[in-house]
């Protein structure tokens, strides 16, 4: 019991020395369930620029929907790479704010209190965090003499307590904070496409062999395949799918739209006149299992090194993808040898993996071995989905 206590006061002081360290910076509130992709992004200086852009200085995950950063950046600076970033849809709130080591919602209200002096006399509004400590701490704020209204104000308060990392959050603005914008443009064709502009936005392995034949299987609507479509303007893409694509991107000079359902059958008649091909891409919206039956006549047309970009879709009721055997089995049927021994007998011990991979016709293996198999998820992927990009030996 001593040394437990011993541990916490140093783990507490440590914690205290280092946010006094940090004291200005922005509290990121972030759609539930993609926090970690976020931070990801913004806290992996190597792969991704958003880092850099942000003026971070260090990245925190301070819980389950909220990321702090320090910088001096402006707020307008990080507001406007928040807005043109492919995550600007999973950012709720921005928040400009100082931190410091408190424990208790009563220091906090002081520190509120204080902040607010800068801008009295003032009505505000109060935003805190978490939601369910908003009402208390407006109940703080009154009995502190400062004026609150949630519509007849002309500044706004925010604050928050992190407990578990014994420091708190606060700040004042003149303004409402930026707020997420759902705004959808005349090129919005489904929800699918923000998965392909977040893959072309974070990883080069399109840009670095700059395709010049692609093909979307299961296009309707279309998203995918206007996403590479604009972003590869000199490639041809053949968008293969029995359903109608969206008439924007119809209206794209390079995307030819073959209306039927692929099948070993008509394979080479629709295929040939366009292949090799240097991409493909997949999102359809079936069964991981019916989802290879299709791409197994679909891989020989893929070029040696060609890149293969497939959504895994757990459609089990309230079955996670990391919950399930499903991404091994689709990862064997691309290369044999990709899954290690446990991974198998982990798939082996899910019924619904058991049943994909009998379904899946032919045996396991599909037209051609894969490697550099990377399963990846997405802000823009739900809990039940993970991307897949794959090359092709």
């Amino acid at each position: 019991a001593h040394h437990t206590g011993t541990s916490h006061r140093s783990h507490a002081s440590t914690a205290k020395a280092r946010m006094e360290d940090v004291k200005r910076g922005f509290a990121v509130e972030v759609v539930n369930d993609h926090t970690h992709r976020m931070y990801v992004y913004l806290h992996d200086k190597e792969r991704y620029p958003y880092h850099a852009a942000v003026g971070a200085t260090t990245v925190e995950r301070w819980a389950s929907d909220l990321i702090f950063f320090a910088s001096d950046k402006r707020e307008e600076e990080v507001a406007a790479v928040l807005k043109n970033a492919f995550f600007r849809r999973y950012v709720q709130r921005l928040f400009v704010v100082s931190t410091a080591p408190i424990s208790s919602e009563e220091e906090l209200a002081d520190k509120l209190v204080e902040a607010a002096s800068a801008l009295s006399p003032r009505t505000f509004r109060y935003i805190g965090y978490p939601k369910k400590k908003e009402r208390s701490m407006c109940d703080l704020l009154s009995v502190r003499g400062m004026e609150l209204s949630p519509t007849s104000f002309t500044s706004v308060l925010y604050g928050g307590v992190i407990e578990k990392k014994g420091v708190a959050f606060f700040g004042v603005s003149q303004r409402e904070p930026f707020q997420r914008e759902m705004v959808r443009g005349e090129d919005f064709v489904s929800k699918a496409q923000y998965k392909m502009e977040e893959l072309l936005s974070s990883l080069n392995l399109l840009q670095q062999i700059q395709p010049k034949s692609i093909l979307d299987l299961g296009a309707s609507p279309g998203g995918w395949s206007m996403q590479v479509a604009q972003a590869f303007p000199d490639s041809r893409v053949l968008a293969v799918d029995k359903g109608s694509l969206h008439p924007s991107v119809l209206a794209l000079p390079n995307i030819t739209h073959s209306a039927t359902t692929l099948t070993p059958a008509n394979a080479e008649s629709v295929l040939s006149p366009h292949s090799p091909f240097d991409v493909v891409v997949c999102d359809i919206n079936v069964h991981p299992a019916e989802a290879c039956t299709l791409l197994r006549p679909v891989l020989s047309y893929l070029r040696s090194g060609g890149v293969l970009v497939f959504t895994v879709k757990c459609l089990a009721k309230k079955m996670k993808a990391a919950e399930s055997g499903l991404i091994d089995v689709v990862k064997r049927f691309l290369s044999p040898s990709s899954a290690s021994a446990g991974a198998s007998a982990d798939a082996s011990a899910d019924a619904d993996a058991r049943v994909a991979e009998q379904k899946i016709e032919g045996g396991e293996k599909g037209n051609g071995t894969f490697s550099n198999i990377d399963v990846m998820w997405l802000i823009a992927n739900t809990t039940n989905e993970r991307t897949i990009i794959a090359v092709k030996d």
